[in-house]
């Protein structure tokens, strides 16, 4: 195996994008990649993503899922594993729920009527407008977690463990 990294196949004047590709699944079967350096392991299987709203209407958490398990529900609490912290559980219990994810498209083909630069920039807008002050201040903002659901953990724990 051999890798190529990017300031020895680019020229400083001609910048690469940046780009990761993380495989989850292969044929329905979900996979992780080990490494050392735990914020650059992947995190198994297909999932879906929910914003967590607290009582004052801000967002304080976004929440990865397998994409089989229910939604979280408004009001009910949720034992969570935040990123950076998976050793411990943590509780919460969200306002609002909203999920994210959505589909643009599927083998190739527009699936959904895809969203105008202005539609985009006033989604970009309202959204970071919504972050409480302690997330959107600029200096020495709280950081806004990522967490994942008990059963996502699991299966990240199954296939770690069982590649050792």
């Amino acid at each position: 195996m051999i890798g190529i990294g990017t300031n020895l196949v680019t020229c400083p004047l001609q910048p690469a994008l940046g780009c990761v590709y993380k495989l989850v699944e292969v044929n329905g079967s979900p996979c992780l990649k080990l490494t050392e350096d735990e914020e650059k392991m992947t995190i198994p299987g297909m999932k879906t993503i929910y914003r967590l709203y607290d009582a004052a209407g801000h967002p304080f958490m976004d929440l990865m899922a397998l994409e089989e398990e229910p939604p979280p529900s408004a009001g009910q609490e949720l034992g969570i594993r935040v990123l950076g912290r998976l050793g411990e559980t943590t509780k919460v219990i969200p306002s609002t729920v909203e999920p994210l994810h959505r589909t643009y498209f599927r083998d190739g083909q527009v699936c959904e009527p895809l969203p105008s630069l202005p539609e985009v920039r006033t989604h970009a807008q309202v959204s970071l407008n919504l972050l409480s002050p302690a997330h959107r201040r600029l200096h020495e903002p709280q950081p806004y977690p990522v967490a994942m659901t008990e059963r996502l953990h699991r299966l990240f724990l199954e296939l770690r463990q069982g590649s050792h």
